[in-house]
């Protein structure tokens, strides 16, 4: 059966909620996003809508070449998947982004993961728990916790993820 690969960026950006994460966990990376179609994307995830807004925040596209300008930090991994879990994520993925309107940043889950108090609410995703819960959701990976309570570096530390660049 062919594999396909799925990528998981993690960055970390100058924001003030990005600032404030780090300083709060000491995390090298305080995003994650996820991409289906190769290294230079586009990639998914719940973030800001309009860059220099902190809200409206929600399902968003991505574009990691746009990133890389920026000189931010960050670290592609890459996962192994099968065609079955492949067309999966890419349905589930669709699926969400047609309705992106109805997805909302889980501004609480994300506080609720830094206290490990998973809050879990319907059509809100903080980042991490969104690529989390994909994966898992999809059947690619199986966590060792509650999507609700994963940070971006913690999706490194995955069983099948690895480093790219």
């Amino acid at each position: 059966m062919a594999e396909r690969t799925v990528y998981i960026l993690l960055t970390r950006s100058g924001t003030w909620f990005s600032r404030l994460i780090h300083l709060a966990t000491q995390d090298s990376y305080t995003h994650a996003s996820i991409g289906l179609d190769g290294p230079d994307g586009p990639f998914y995830s719940f973030a800001r809508k309009h860059p220099h807004l902190a809200l409206p925040a929600g399902l968003v596209e991505e574009t990691p070449a746009a990133k890389r300008g920026l000189k931010m930090p960050c670290r592609l991994y890459e996962l192994k998947v099968s065609e079955d879990v492949y067309r999966r994520l890419r349905r589930r993925l669709a699926c969400m982004y047609g309705q992106r309107e109805r997805y909302h940043y889980n501004l609480l889950g994300a506080l609720g993961c830094f206290i490990n108090l998973p809050l879990r609410r319907r059509h809100h995703f903080f980042c991490s728990q969104f690529v989390a819960g994909l994966l898992e959701e999809c059947g690619a990976v199986t966590l060792d916790k509650s999507p609700d309570l994963t940070r971006p570096t913690d999706l490194c530390r995955v069983g099948g993820v690895r480093a790219v660049a």
